[in-house]
């Protein structure tokens, strides 16, 4: 994960996940982030879905008990943060009671949804149980996103599920996936991104996995995605100087280190002490996470390093 607007400004103020970036880099103090799949279902039919692959091959979740000693596992453990995911997290049965006892451990929650399912008494229901953040799917504007993601209505159901976090208190983000159906309206998204009450956009880099890896068309071309994150660059760093809200809007790419390097580049060309600053953090961040700064647990309770290996011989 490269934070662009840290980079940008490696002088200027933390964001809240800066600790989990940058934090210690003695391997003895830190520990992963937990992304809990609690369920493969889902409401939509992503082109791209990486747990469409598996389902029906991997075995059921874990039931109340399993998933209750799993809880209390992490309560013992205090990972620094414990993301819920699917699927579509909001399908699985317990959420809320999952979410509950989350909560009465003391353990840093979010979530990672499509946001369609987010009516006003979900909305109301994840702020009560403390959720810290909740990032919502989002690929496009109206057309690109109804057809990326499978479902008509879906874009005017996702930008109601964040209005409503948002009304809340909820700090929430977007989640936009780098393929090459998404690109050619990137413009569009960005300034969607700027009318929206999010604190957060992160771009993912499309990895074939699941549905994905059998869809030939979402794969973007190598230069198509090197020009997407400079006008990503660009772009934030135009919003950090203009953008008039309570908090600055962070920026992030995942899936690529090489976005850093990029981003580094550019700041040589123009400013060398803030590329110097720029470098520092990329040490700092790589050192952190290589290896080390995400597990993946599946909903039958499987440890992963990430989503995008479930598939893979074990």
């Amino acid at each position: 994960m490269v934070n662009i607007s840290r980079l940008l400004r490696p002088e200027g103020a933390a964001f809240p996940g800066d600790a989990l970036r940058y934090g210690p880099v003695d391997s003895r103090q830190r520990k992963p982030v937990i992304v809990w799949h609690l369920t493969g279902e889902c409401n939509l039919r992503c082109r791209h879905c990486y747990a469409s692959g598996i389902m029906g091959v991997a075995g059921d979740p874990m039931d109340m008990n399993e998933a209750s000693r799993f809880m209390d596992l992490l309560a013992s453990w205090r990972p620094p943060a414990l993301l819920l995911s699917g699927g579509e997290p909001l399908m699985h049965g317990n959420f809320f009671s999952y979410a509950e006892k989350l909560r009465r451990h003391g353990i840093n929650i979010s979530v990672s949804t499509n946001g369609t399912l987010i009516d006003d008494s979900r909305a109301k229901t994840l702020s009560d149980v403390g959720v810290s953040y909740a990032g919502v799917s989002l690929d496009g504007p109206r057309d690109v996103h109804d057809a990326f993601r499978g479902k008509p209505g879906a874009f005017d159901d996702s930008v109601r599920g964040i209005e409503r976090l948002a009304a809340r208190g909820c700090r929430v983000g977007l989640r936009v996936t780098l393929a090459a159906p998404v690109l050619p309206r990137l413009g569009e998204i960005l300034d969607l991104a700027g009318l929206l009450p999010i604190s957060r956009i992160c771009f993912y880099h499309f990895i074939p996995s699941g549905r994905g890896a059998a869809d030939s068309g979402l794969a973007p071309a190598f230069e198509d995605e090197r020009r997407a994150v400079g006008d990503i660059i660009e772009w934030a760093e135009q919003m950090s100087g203009t953008r008039e809200k309570r908090v600055p809007l962070e920026v992030l790419t995942v899936g690529d280190a090489s976005d850093g390097v990029l981003l580094y580049r550019r700041l040589m060309e123009r400013d060398a002490d803030r590329a110097s600053g720029a470098l520092g953090l990329l040490r700092r961040s790589a050192a952190r996470m290589t290896g080390e700064g995400i597990l993946s647990v599946r909903w039958d309770g499987l440890v992963f390093p990430n989503q995008f290996e479930w598939d893979k011989p074990r």
